[in-house]
């Protein structure tokens, strides 16, 4: 009775290797697709689902007896959950002349010395601790980013480089922009976690740049004294970039003057006047955007801190409040316009 022989094939990924030519009997396998190191896969791990086609082929006075079927291996193929690799193994029987049988194994590879493993699902998402999803942060404010990129139950693991990756470094300060509002709005925090396979997750928060809102006035209006009613502002333009003058030698600093951020506002007193109510705004592309509206009973008001940004242009205009008649004036006693001073 002829003994059994065991014969061992290696594979490569992208043509059929046949057993030792030595052996009658051959046993082959085609992956696809095959594996391509950060195309279908990384690390050593495919990424993807790959179909195995496998082919028997009997030497001179064999016969196939038994040969594996056609395969997928789909995700967790070849590895145990923590990674460790799971060789696997296909095997053809082939019946030789007069009485006997070969038994041919193929340990299926990606390539030489490579086990196949299939790792196709995602990690874990990335945990943003910081910045808050919709939190509001002050422009200049020191803000830092914080993150971590779990990868429990990943069979992979990490990746050997690039496995955690933001647009801002963790530890590293944001983007809070800067004193200029150009800077300002919207901002958003992305980060990204890899598998040494290649699978990627990502996350994102998003976070807002603005200055603080501007607190009340420094003085009430008293009793139900209200603010003036408005006056004739027309909008700015191109042509017109600021408001047009009123009066302005009745107001310092002159028009178009540097202002200090806690600079003074000086106007000229008006018969019968109990208080006055001061209003600046910020000249906006198209619009005025009040920043202040104060009742001072003198005739200076230093420009509370914090409320100018420098570079920007500010209108501003005085108007009287005539206690014995109960009203404000017809007019104000004038309106001009600074830059408030880098």
């Amino acid at each position: 009775m002829v003994p059994r022989r065991a014969l061992l094939a290696a594979v490569l990924a992208l043509s059929p290797v046949a057993a030792p030519a030595a052996m009658a009997g051959t046993l082959t396998v085609a992956l696809d697709p095959p594996y391509q190191e950060g195309v279908t896969g990384a690390g050593s791990w495919s990424r993807v689902p790959v179909s195995a086609d496998y082919t028997c082929t009997p030497g001179p006075l064999e016969a196939v007896l038994d040969c594996p079927a056609d395969e997928i291996f789909g995700d967790g193929a070849g590895s145990e959950v923590d990674g460790r690799p799971v060789p696997v193994v296909r095997s053809a029987r082939f019946g030789t002349f007069p009485v006997g049988e070969d038994v041919v194994v193929l340990t299926v590879e990606m390539a030489p010395g490579v086990p196949l493993r299939v790792d196709a699902t995602a990690p874990p998402a990335p945990v943003i601790t910081r910045p808050l999803v919709g939190e509001v942060v002050r422009p200049r404010a020191i803000v830092t980013a914080a993150y971590t990129c779990p990868f429990a139950g990943d069979r992979s693991g990490p990746a050997a480089a690039g496995a955690c990756v933001g647009t801002v470094a963790a530890g590293e300060p944001l983007p809070t922009g800067s004193a200029d509002p150009a800077t300002w709005g919207d901002r958003t925090l992305r980060v990204t976690a890899r598998d040494a396979a290649g699978n990627t997750a990502a996350a994102s928060a998003a976070y807002r740049v603005e200055p603080a809102p501007v607190p009340p006035p420094p003085f009430a209006p008293p009793g139900d004294l209200a603010a003036a009613p408005p006056a004739d502002l027309t909008p700015p333009s191109a042509r017109a970039p600021t408001p047009r003058l009123r009066n302005p030698r009745a107001l310092r600093p002159a028009p178009g003057a540097r202002l200090a951020r806690r600079g003074v506002l000086r106007w000229r007193a008006a018969g019968g006047a109990t208080r006055y109510n001061i209003q600046v705004f910020r000249i906006a592309p198209g619009s005025y955007v009040k920043v202040l509206s104060a009742f001072p009973r003198g005739t200076s008001l230093r420009f509370p801190p914090r409320r100018l940004v420098p570079g920007q242009r500010y209108a501003w205009r005085v108007w009287p409040y005539l206690g014995a008649r109960g009203r404000y004036s017809r007019a104000p006693v004038g309106v001009s316009w600074f830059v408030a001073r880098r």
